[in-house]
């Protein structure tokens, strides 16, 4: 009998082995565009998303609650001036090396002498005060600093060099195996990595356009895919439709200073009349309900529904009273309808939407935006180009964005004069004084709480002045196969970068 027992059991457990070994180990995705730049942390790699082959100090839950990573610890002193962070003594890099402290000192170090989308300037010093534990001096009180030890994930000192960002080394989940530029990218689980590891230990990360990856999916050949809201009620049968809460909104940039020259500035687009009367006429039920199949939500701010958003919302008015209102804003302030089209001491009230190519959200959007303000006698031409065209016109054309994130200091960076022109963030060279004043009041502030007010009294000086005009607040799609789990994905920023990745090391092989 005992004999018998023993060989029993070993069936089963070799049963079971069989049983998990049919699990896939390896995931084929795409969920996303190529990153530019590469995987370096430094020039903006991870500041929407889980880094993958690298680790921030700290991270965010689903929730959006604060937690450990490479800190252990983090605390501001009384007089908010300098940060005490304490990190972990058992962290190695994926080629084996051990992280310290310098490793730390070194990237904000770097970040901060180079010239990224992270901003620095309020950091003084990093002081390495032992083997574990750093201190960050800022120049000033700065309650949105925090942000910094969650977007900007850690580079080896060692071996950093102008190339990183193809070939990275790092402390995250996982490390590059091949980068296959403009087809895919090959990855593997980090065997060094300090925390739970992924459960599959090898992902094949596509790179495609939306048509693709869709065509790719019936075919078979994906297991997760970032979908346009036009798929999500075709999608094959094995696959489960995931629509996740984002804070990822999509807006026009209007270029706010008269004609200076011929790259900075626009006649029609600085009148507050036109930018008023665009805004008033833009129907946003239908750009959510008809355009994007409800998959979104309707937006007037950067920052709607957030703690740092406005208080209240513009209440939508039928299309009659919207477009009768506009047209009455125009012809008040000397916007003349003449052939058609409004014009004004010799200028008349046309100008082109710059949008990504490729995008079709932002290229529905722009279509029907151009529809919309048509009866206004406000000629809109879209045009979709690659970033690179995109960034030699967005000072004097209008350009419809993407913006969100987890972060009220992106509220600052989108609005404030000191950011006019750096890179994408005031590109409409926006300035007004009272609205810096309350953005630097709200950075300066005590505390979190105490920030709040100087964010929303912002909030409201932008919407007097109509900067931007937002238009949707999106979800984000995605076709999974019904066998992938990718469990508690939390509330996603602006979809550059791969914010599903966030959790991936929970994501799950549910059939056997």
């Amino acid at each position: 009998m005992r004999t018998v027992f023993v060989i029993i059991g070993l069936c089963c457990s070799l049963a079971f082995a069989n049983l998990a070994s049919a699990q896939p180990k390896t995931l084929t995705i795409a969920l996303g565009a190529e990153p530019d730049s590469g995987f370096d942390p430094i020039y903006g790699w991870g500041k929407y998303n889980n880094p993958l082959f690298q680790s921030s100090l700290i991270k965010r839950g689903s929730k959006l609650n604060l937690t450990p990573d490479l800190a252990l610890s983090w605390t501001l002193s009384k007089d908010k001036l300098s940060w005490n962070i304490k990190v972990r003594e058992d962290v190695l890099f994926s080629d084996g090396s051990r992280l310290t402290a310098e490793d730390i000192k070194f990237t904000f170090d770097t970040a901060k002498a180079a010239v990224t989308v992270h901003d620095l300037t309020n950091l003084s010093n990093v002081i390495i005060t032992s083997k574990s534990s750093l201190l960050f001096e800022l120049k000033h009180p700065d309650i949105n600093f925090i942000d910094n030890f969650i977007n900007l994930a850690i580079v080896p000192a060692h071996s950093y060099n102008s190339h990183y960002g193809q070939m990275p080394i790092g402390t995250g989940p996982f490390e590059l195996v091949r980068w296959d530029k403009g087809q895919q990218l090959i990855v593997k689980v980090n065997p060094y990595y300090y925390e739970q590891k992924p459960f599959f230990e090898k992902l094949i990360i596509v790179f495609s356009d939306e048509d693709s990856r869709y065509s790719r999916l019936v075919a078979g050949q994906l297991d997760l895919a970032a979908i346009a809201p036009r798929y999500a009620q075709a999608l094959p049968a094995d696959f489960k439709l995931w629509s996740l809460e984002s804070v990822d909104n999509r807006g026009i940039s209007w270029p706010m200073v008269d004609v200076q020259n011929t790259d900075i500035g626009n006649g029609v687009t600085s009148q507050f009349a036109i930018r008023q009367a665009i805004d008033r006429v833009i129907n946003r039920d239908v750009l959510v309900h008809q355009l994007l199949d409800g998959h979104a939500t309707a937006a007037y701010s950067i920052a709607d529904g957030l703690p740092w958003g406005p208080v209240e919302l513009p209440t939508p008015m039928s299309p009659d009273k919207q477009l009768s209102g506009a047209i009455e804003i125009l012809e008040q302030s000397g916007w003349q309808l003449i052939d058609g089209i409004r014009q004004k001491q010799g200028l008349k009230a046309s100008m082109t939407l710059y949008y990504l190519a490729g995008d079709s959200i932002r290229e529905q959007l722009a279509l029907t935006v151009a529809q919309m303000v048509k009866p206004l006698g406000i000629e809109i031409h879209p045009r979709g180009e690659s970033w690179e065209n995109i960034y030699k016109h967005m000072h004097n054309q209008p350009v419809l964005f993407g913006f969100g994130s987890h972060s009220s200091s992106e509220v600052r960076f989108v609005h404030h004069s000191q950011y006019r022109g750096m890179d994408y963030y005031n590109a409409g060279y926006y300035a007004n004084a009272e609205l810096d004043a309350v953005l630097d009041s709200a950075q300066h502030a005590a505390s979190w709480q105490e920030s709040l007010p100087y964010w929303r009294h912002a909030q409201a000086l932008i919407r007097q002045d109509l900067p931007w005009t937002w238009l949707v607040n999106l979800r984000h799609l995605y076709a999974a196969n019904r066998c992938l789990d990718l469990a508690e994905p939390g509330v996603e920023p602006h979809g550059h970068g791969w914010p599903l990745a966030n959790n991936i090391s929970q994501w799950r092989w549910t059939c056997q």
